[in-house]
């Protein structure tokens, strides 16, 4: 992968997800941006350990009630009686289930949509959205992540068959686009990626195109770069994902 570091507040299980597909070192690097600002604290350590009960999501773990797997449902509440977590269990696996901030507000909703397919809401302290995962047949199909005023900060989808992302889009705390790649073509597998300057004036677009035998996505024709201004300061043509010439 590229620069890791615009994903180093995801939970763990979405960071391991995000690694097995292509690769992002096509996507701009964000030293110049501060895009880990305002995301809030991290799910806590206890409200996150009930994922490993969680079967849908790869949890192996299994929960006892009075020595037991449990069945049906089950809370867990704070010291002072504030509830922590409601879930119903089959087997001692969670099937559905909330839990909860100690202040009340709901931290976290997973839910199956059918026999496949579930999703995961994952709410800050403060009440806004943290994060969206869609999943089918226990592999992320579509992930979203907002910072703590609720502004989307990272969106992205994959294809339903193939290990190549549809959709990575990254933007600033403000809601200005950092980066964007979005498939274009689908014959071809090629996609439009764009770039930002802080601030969101365009700094550089141009196609690129995965290749299923190296994994890999490479970029394909011309790339045009722009100044602050958005006047044109150069192009480069692309050759099997390198540069051929500078223009």
């Amino acid at each position: 992968m590229g620069s890791l570091r615009r994903y180093a507040m995801l939970p763990l299980v979405l960071v391991i997800r995000t690694l097995t597909a292509q690769p992002d070192t096509l996507i701009l690097i964000p030293d110049e941006h501060y895009v880990l600002g305002e995301l809030g604290e991290d799910p806590s350590p206890d409200l996150y350990a009930y994922e490993a009960l969680n079967k849908a999501l790869g949890g192996d773990s299994v929960r006892n009630c009075s020595g037991h797997p449990c069945i049906g449902w089950v809370e867990d509440k704070y010291p002072d009686g504030t509830l922590k977590h409601r879930g119903y269990y089959d087997q001692g696996r969670l099937t559905v289930y909330r839990n909860y901030h100690p202040n009340g507000k709901l931290e976290r909703d997973f839910k199956p949509i059918d026999a496949v397919k579930c999703i995961l809401r994952i709410y800050h302290a403060n009440g806004e959205l943290r994060s969206e995962a869609r999943f089918a047949d226990g592999v992320s199909i579509s992930y979203e992540d907002h910072y703590l005023n609720g502004v989307l900060r990272y969106a992205e989808e994959r294809h339903r068959s193939e290990p190549y992302f549809t959709r990575m889009d990254l933007f600033a705390a403000d809601g200005k686009p950092i980066s964007l790649l979005q498939l274009v073509d689908k014959k071809k597998v090629e996609f439009e990626q764009k770039e930002y300057y802080p601030g969101g004036t365009l700094k550089c677009e141009g196609r690129a195109r995965y290749n299923p035998t190296r994994m890999d996505t490479q970029r394909i024709g011309t790339w045009t770069y722009y100044d602050i201004t958005g006047a044109v300061s150069r192009a480069e043509d692309y050759l099997e994902g390198k540069v051929a010439m500078v223009r």
